[in-house]
């Protein structure tokens, strides 16, 4: 049984007319997913604009591509008025391998190219591919970052507390100069 919030279909209901529940197949309404999107990305809008009346910058760790992010969590990131991006490329739990973080360093640096309009990120906006530790073996670590960074990533982020080994920095050595 799908559950949405009181606010949010009332919300909807006086944009778009119909209640979210009353719609056959919401999450496959272009207006209800629309709606979603622009909620988060209301949101995300509304604290980068209090983090930089501070002069702080604001980042995200965020799904792989937009693609993958609006289809899976609602997250348009490519809309976000962020200093950077981190996306969480976790091959492994996509059951991809290490050639898809290239693909989604290239898709993700794409979407940032042209800035997000009026509200979003500005042109060129800085990608930092987002790997995750466990799930790569030292010389994996290698060819992921060699790829990410011939996929056009401004930088490579590990995530894993405690998780780069002595074997993970010597396999590296090669990849980063």
């Amino acid at each position: 049984m799908l559950r949405y919030c009181d606010v949010c279909r009332e919300r909807f209901a006086a944009l778009d007319g119909r209640d979210p529940l009353e719609i056959p197949d919401p999450p496959a309404d272009e207006a209800w997913r629309r709606f979603r999107w622009d909620s988060v990305t209301g949101a995300v809008r509304d604290l980068a604009a209090a983090v930089h009346e501070h002069g702080k910058p604001i980042t995200a760790a965020v799904f792989a591509t937009p693609a993958e992010a609006r289809r899976l969590v609602r997250q348009s990131w490519d809309e976000w008025p962020l200093d950077r991006f981190f996306p969480m490329l976790y091959q492994h739990a996509y059951g991809e391998d290490i050639e898809w973080i290239g693909e989604c360093v290239r898709e993700g640096v794409a979407a940032l190219a042209g800035g997000g309009g009026e509200g979003g990120p500005r042109p060129g906006t800085p990608l930092t591919a987002g790997l995750q530790l466990r799930w790569l073996e030292p010389a994996e670590l290698a060819e992921a970052v060699a790829r990410a960074r011939e996929a056009g990533a401004a930088g490579v982020a590990t995530f894993e507390m405690h998780g780069l080994s002595d074997e993970h920095v010597a396999a590296l050595r090669g990849v980063v100069g």
